[in-house]
């Protein structure tokens, strides 16, 4: 028989040890995180009013012809991208929500990645929604001004969040290079194994709530 000994959960120490991460988008850390409650929603009916905080999101929408438009754009640009050099670039989820993920996620170069988006982004799916509208800037780099700082404000929210539940050294947003808004949480000392750990996982779904959209980390 198996040692049925239980074995002692550690916390995370922070600030963590360093290392240089690629950036991603904090949505595509979750993927794995995301499916297993769904799993776990689908296998439990009691687990409904647990408070997950996605739960009521997209489940409460309602179909509408807009919703199919954004769709049909969405599985455009996705094999748009496909065909332009990023041939790991997944379909959309049936809402017409783009993968979230960046260059390495799709296992391309940078420079192959931002020469697909820029080949494929008048087939990016438009939308009067903030978290489609930053879905654009980060992954398209359309940034207007106005919506920069709105998502800048929204980021600064998580970013606090994320602070006091335990990660004290979770840095503000700043711009990068496109204008866009980042978290440089590799200069801040967080390691690219510490922002997929499953214990900060169940911190940043805890402050998506705060900011369904947050900026990519680097």
């Amino acid at each position: 028989m198996p040692d049925a000994t239980p074995v002692a959960c550690t916390p995370v120490n922070w600030p963590p040890r360093r290392a240089r991460p690629p950036a991603i988008r904090i949505a595509a850390i979750l993927t794995t995180v995301a499916m297993a409650l769904l799993a776990a929603a689908c296998s439990s009916p009691s687990s409904a009013g647990t408070g997950s905080p996605s739960a009521a999101g997209p489940a409460s929408s309602s179909p509408a012809a807009g919703s199919s438009a954004t769709a049909q754009s969405a599985v455009a640009y996705s094999q748009c991208m496909r065909a332009n050099g990023v041939p790991k670039y997944p379909d959309p989820a049936s809402g017409g929500q783009l993968p979230k993920g960046d260059a390495q996620a799709f296992g391309v170069s940078d420079a192959q990645y931002q020469a697909a988006q820029r080949t494929c982004q008048h087939l990016m799916p438009t939308s009067g929604s903030f978290d489609q509208q930053s879905q654009e800037c980060i992954e398209a780099g359309d940034c207007p001004p106005a919506l920069v700082q709105q998502m800048l404000t929204a980021d600064r929210k998580f970013a606090q969040c994320m602070r006091s539940h335990g990660v004290p050294n979770w840095p503000d947003p700043t711009l990068d290079a496109n204008g866009a808004p980042v978290f440089k949480v590799s200069a801040a000392g967080i390691t690219h194994t510490q922002t997929h750990s499953p214990p900060m996982e169940v911190v940043i779904m805890a402050c998506l709530r705060t900011d369904p959209a947050p900026a990519a980390l680097s």
